[in-house]
């Protein structure tokens, strides 16, 4: 039995900043919320269940937020969930309001992820993410795990200091075409390179910033997508998988779940050859590392050839496969909204609504986003056709 289609008919994101002073939390989600509204050409009337999704509650220090945002949402007397699972919290959001579309419990949900880093305590909850006994001891956060995963590829699969300099290069460029991106700042691969040491390999431009902002899109059913838009983004295809949550228990080549998540969405979506069949691709890099690391994992080359694809300009904006022309987690980061943001940068491009980083003609997009301790793995395909 097929399942039925769902579309993505509105989206919006607010201006990110390092610290939006000007709006409460409450007000930088009302912020996204009215956009993906105004983009659906809907009101809150229309909208029959609320997905909020957000990190985890030290984030942004503020406990239950779901029944905080009710009213900014539309959200009072209908369904609410809350959905956090790290840095993927935006496409598991996603995930649990397709379903609830395709399941036929909904005919229009609104999703909304957001995080307010500044008010929150970022470090003290990454640190606490660990098991308390197996774990501690390996507490090292997440960039240093980040550090130990870059260095065991290095030497197996090139993946060179070099090649996650120009990955830099690339998406802070792009990003200075994002109106919506908190880092405008164009990098040179030398400049990344001699930026201060953090973790080795990890340097200080090869992390994104920390950033306040939110995103929020609106799902349809095919009947209501109809009525709503002549010109919808239809989801084709949408996973997240897990692996193990301990360190020593995972492949540190490269992500299994990562693997499994984007075979079946492929299957689903009917993409064999992804570098040929996929137009642009926004990806979740929350450092440069990772995006070579998704190259591979995704398809989008050989096992060990991610050093060459971002070499040869492949995957720049003028490339067969633009990755993240928006700019990525390094042009805005607020962690709880970054995956639904490659999602909705994703609806944009098939939409042909991306402005000034809009890549012509494209018609079929890959998103991939992760979450948890590294070991949460989502992909997405987004299409101007339905499957």
């Amino acid at each position: 039995m097929s399942t039925p289609n769902v579309a993505i008919v509105g989206t919006g994101q607010t201006h990110h900043s390092r610290r939006r002073t000007d709006v409460s939390t409450a007000g930088l989600v009302r912020e996204a919320v009215v956009r993906a509204l105004d983009d659906a050409q809907l009101t809150f009337d229309d909208i029959d269940s609320v997905v909020v999704a957000s990190g985890p509650v030290l984030f942004a220090a503020v406990n239950q937020p779901e029944k905080w945002l009710v009213d900014v949402c539309g959200a009072r007397l209908k369904p609410v969930v809350r959905v956090t699972s790290g840095g993927g919290t935006g496409l598991a959001g996603a995930l649990a309001g397709m379903n609830q579309v395709a399941g036929g419990f909904a005919e229009r949900v609104l999703v909304v992820a957001y995080d307010k880093l500044s008010e929150g305590a970022l470090q003290y909850s990454i640190s606490s993410l660990y098991d308390p006994f197996w774990g501690r001891e390996f507490a090292v956060g997440i960039m240093g795990f980040a550090a130990a995963y870059w260095r065991a590829r290095m030497d197996t699969l090139g993946h060179t200091e070099e090649a996650a300099a120009m990955v830099a290069v690339k998406n802070r460029g792009n990003a200075l075409r994002n109106p919506y991106a908190h880092v405008k700042k164009p990098v040179t691969v030398e400049e990344v390179l001699e930026s201060k040491p953090l973790a080795w390999p990890i340097k200080l431009l090869d992390v994104p910033p920390i950033s306040d902002g939110a995103c929020a899109v609106v799902l349809a059913s095919e009947r209501a997508a109809a009525s709503i838009t002549d010109r919808p983004a239809w989801i084709r295809g949408m996973s997240y998988y897990s692996e193990a949550d301990n360190g020593p228990d995972r492949s540190m080549i490269q992500s299994e779940p990562l693997a499994i998540a984007a075979q079946r969405v492929y299957q689903k979506a009917g993409i064999t050859n992804p570098r040929r069949q996929f137009d642009v691709a926004e990806i979740q890099e929350p450092y440069t590392c990772f995006e070579l690391s998704y190259y591979e994992g995704l398809g989008l080359c050989r096992p060990g050839g991610a050093a060459e694809l971002i070499a040869s300009g492949a995957t720049g904006m003028e490339g067969d496969i633009p990755v993240n022309p928006s700019g990525g987690c390094l042009g805005a980061n607020p962690i709880g909204a970054t995956a639904l943001i490659r999602l909705a940068e994703a609806a944009r491009q098939v939409t042909g609504k991306a402005g000034d980083h809009q890549v012509a003609g494209a018609e079929t997009a890959l998103v991939q986003a992760g979450g948890g301790w590294a070991n949460l793995r989502g992909v997405a395909v987004v299409g101007a056709e339905k499957n």
